[in-house]
């Protein structure tokens, strides 16, 4: 195998990566917002909201987890970015996928994600219900 048929195929698995992560991305979040926003639903409609703060647990660990998760996430994606550039240069390229929609929408939705859980962290800590 020469040279340039592996940086065609190191590019080409690049690039087919990059849009598997990216559409693994956007279903993570809108499962995320499924789940968080039933739970939610089910606590603040909920008489009872002894028995629901349990549930809340959930959406508190899924936020904050995901919310790192997908901040590391944004730097391993700027890595493959940056790899798809360098073989796209050794190919001679002048035009390929441009990988920061990717690390945008991980950061974007990695500071949502945090911002929820700690203000559900909050509403937790100052809410008058107990466990």
């Amino acid at each position: 195998m020469t040279q340039d048929e592996i940086n065609w195929k190191d590019f080409e698995m690049s690039v087919n990566l990059h849009k598997n992560y990216l559409d693994l991305v956007v279903k993570l979040n809108l499962f995320y917002y499924a789940i968080t926003g039933a739970i939610l639903s089910f606590h603040f409609t909920n008489e009872i909201q002894s028995v629901s703060v349990i549930a809340l647990i959930l959406p508190i660990l899924m936020s904050l987890l995901l919310g790192f998760f997908l901040i590391y996430a944004s730097k391993l994606a700027w890595n493959l970015r940056e790899n798809i550039k360098i073989r796209a240069k050794k190919l001679n390229l002048h035009v390929y996928p441009e990988g920061i929609v990717l690390v945008t929408l991980c950061i974007i939705f990695g500071i949502i994600m945090l911002a929820v859980g700690l203000g559900l962290l909050y509403y937790l800590a100052s809410s008058e219900i107990s466990l």
